[in-house]
């Protein structure tokens, strides 16, 4: 693979990952909950569909999500039901009753809710998972920087190694960037708002998810 093919496929999956998406928001939402560096789980579990994934693509079943439309929407709304739940769950959870005065002051000061970093890769993980188009387009992106007169483990690894580095970046920087929001939002409402916001970024993610149309082929999916 020349130096010039990857940098375009480097730069295509930039702006790809640029806009946030279920995995980004999700990252978000774990970080104002739980703080930024608990989000580092989040962000594993994302990436570690991400490579399952592309596996599945590889093997030639990113065409099957990519034409059927019962398999795709089995996988769609999959996604769009984890979300919206653990997103309302979140939103309508019952603030913690403190007669400590200093409470609100307490949590500014950067006291997170706990969480199990299984929960976190485990939530993380589904997000991606669930959304149906990211095999169908590891199988339409990746064969067009493939040069099938070359060997093509080294090129794939290549391929799904810059992607993973390019995912798992940006959903730690925007996660890192609604994390430093969390005080600003403790002062105005205590981790009840946080909570709020966090959801509504989860349902967010879940009606952004539900808008993802099934790609009429592989080939339509081509960027």
């Amino acid at each position: 693979m020349s130096f010039e093919v990857w940098l375009s496929f480097t730069l295509l999956v930039f702006l790809l990952v640029l806009t946030p998406g279920p995995s980004i928001l999700i990252g978000m939402s774990h970080a104002l909950r739980y703080g930024a560096r608990p989000t580092l789980m989040t962000a594993l579990g994302d990436v570690t569909a991400n490579m399952i994934q592309m596996v599945i693509a590889a093997v030639g079943l990113g065409a099957v999500l990519a034409t059927s439309t019962v398999a795709f929407g089995v996988v769609k709304w999959c996604g769009v039901v984890f979300l919206l739940v653990i997103g309302l769950l979140s939103f309508f959870r019952k603030p913690k009753k403190s007669n400590d005065k200093n409470d609100i002051e307490m949590n500014i000061s950067g006291a997170c809710e706990v969480v199990s970093h299984r929960k976190l890769f485990r939530e993380g993980f589904l997000v991606a998972a669930g959304n149906p188009k990211a095999i169908a387009f590891f199988g339409a992106l990746f064969p067009q920087f493939v040069n099938p007169a070359a060997p093509l483990a080294p090129q794939l690894l290549t391929l799904g190694a810059t992607f993973v580095v390019l995912d798992y970046s940006f959903v730690m920087i925007y996660a890192m960037g609604a994390a430093r929001i969390m005080p600003w939002l403790i002062k105005r409402g205590g981790n009840n708002v946080v909570a709020r916001v966090s959801g509504a970024i989860l349902i967010v993610a879940a009606g952004l998810l539900s808008l993802i149309e099934m790609p009429v082929s592989v080939a339509a999916s081509r960027f």
